[in-house]
């Protein structure tokens, strides 16, 4: 029977193996608790895989291939994208798969380690619905209204570790650079952030504040452009290089749509930034959110770079309104909320969270997508109406699906329980 990796990644992805026969060529035996989470877009098939082996707790990426020697022939042992994979699994061959940081990967063969026959796994493999998910269709069996409530209480529940984490970094950082690294992250998108936060880093607020103030508003956006551009590597050479600009640093462009591109975006920045050189990045951020008062939209406005009068070959603005909200709500008012509490600011740092709770939803993204579907099913439902629902579906995502701990998720302990 044809085997390709397309049915390897769903037998993977759906754990039709048999687990207590999980030993890898090189002698390891293994237990999948969580399969990870599937990627469509460049790097390893699978991101953030839950796997217990002898030697401890292995979290990190999986890669699928055919034979164990695709690895070489597809360039990974080449590709820093590919040093996070802690486990490759074939259908035939156990070589371990050699990484670019000179580290190793066990690889799992999985031709004889299938739960039942080939033609059974195929099957299972392809079925609409997946056995053993106990919040599927969620909405059905409790109503959407209380589903909707406890969405609310993840969505707190993430911007309350978001706090955390921001008031964390402060005592180690100064609060204009946890910002700055913040919003550079958000920046980012998926593909870049790490990389946008390491520029953050190598290039300070600090440095841009003394290079920056007092110059008039178009300079500062020019000499920011200039450096955010310069030290990521993505100015053009002017000397007859060929190449791409960035190519040497790392940049991820694969399946990036143009307006997110890492050039446009840096662009963008140095227009946001321009607006706080003067009165200090922290400082404009508290003034704008305590100005904004209920208003969401007067802060996503003020974190929007629009194409009119800046920088644009397509006219499509350099930071969205859908970017701003996301900035707003995974950065801004988290970092608010803490800031606040540290100054011993209790009114605004309520402000902070009850505009949180007043945000509509940003886009969609392929978590919220694929949790929506299986907590509502087929049929599309207007409970997911915020950025603090949104939001619940990604802390449920992050704490209890990627690892797999449907008992203590507070829907699936629910649906489980029939409560």
């Amino acid at each position: 029977m044809e085997i390709d990796e397309r049915l390897l990644a769903r037998i993977w992805q759906r754990q039709l193996l048999a687990g207590d026969s999980l030993v890898t060529g090189s002698g390891g035996r293994l237990l999948v608790i969580y399969p990870g989470r599937e990627n469509r877009d460049s790097g390893p098939d699978f991101r953030d895989a839950v796997i217990a082996a002898s030697g401890g707790l292995l979290i990190g990426d999986v890669e699928i291939h055919l034979r164990a020697g695709d690895w070489r022939s597809h360039g990974h042992h080449c590709d820093p994208r590919y040093n996070g994979v802690i486990l490759q699994a074939v259908w035939d061959g156990e070589t371990p798969a050699g990484l670019q940081n000179g580290g190793t990967a066990p690889t799992l063969c999985l031709r004889h380690r299938l739960k039942a026959p080939l033609g059974e796994v195929r099957q299972l493999a392809f079925l609409d619905m997946v056995p053993g998910e106990p919040c599927r269709g969620a909405a059905q069996r409790f109503g959407a209204e209380k589903l909707g409530r406890l969405l609310d209480e993840a969505g707190d529940e993430r911007f309350r570790h978001k706090a955390e984490r921001f008031a964390i970094q402060m005592k180690e950082d100064t609060p204009e650079q946890v910002l700055y690294r913040g919003i550079m992250g958000a920046l980012g998108y998926t593909w870049n952030r790490e990389r946008f936060e390491e520029l953050a880093q190598r290039l300070p607020w600090a440095v841009l504040e003394c290079l920056c103030r007092g110059k008039p508003y178009l300079e500062r956006v020019r000499a920011l452009q200039s450096l955010l551009l310069g030290t990521a590597g993505l100015l053009p050479t002017g000397y007859g290089d060929d190449s791409e600009p960035g190519t040497a640093y790392g940049w991820e462009r694969f399946r990036v749509r143009p307006p997110n591109h890492p050039q446009r975006r840096l662009i963008g920045a140095a227009h946001l930034f321009a607006r706080f050189i003067e009165q200090g990045l922290v400082e404009g951020v508290m003034r704008l959110l305590s100005e904004s008062g209920s208003d969401t939209e007067r802060l996503e406005a003020s974190l929007a770079v629009s194409a009119s009068g800046v920088y644009s070959d397509d006219g499509r603005a350099l930071i969205g309104w859908g970017r701003a909200r996301e900035v707003a709500v995974n950065i801004v008012l988290p970092f608010a909320c803490a800031r606040a509490e540290g100054t011993l600011q209790p009114a605004l740092a309520e402000q902070a969270r009850s505009l949180y709770i007043r945000c509509p939803k940003p886009g969609d993204n392929e978590i919220t997508r694929r949790l929506t579907a299986l907590l509502f099913g087929n049929n599309s439902s207007r409970v997911i109406d915020s950025a603090r629902r949104q939001q619940g579906l990604l802390h449920l995502e992050k704490s209890y699906c990627a690892p797999g701990w449907c008992r203590a998720c507070p829907i699936g302990r629910r649906t489980s329980s029939g409560s």
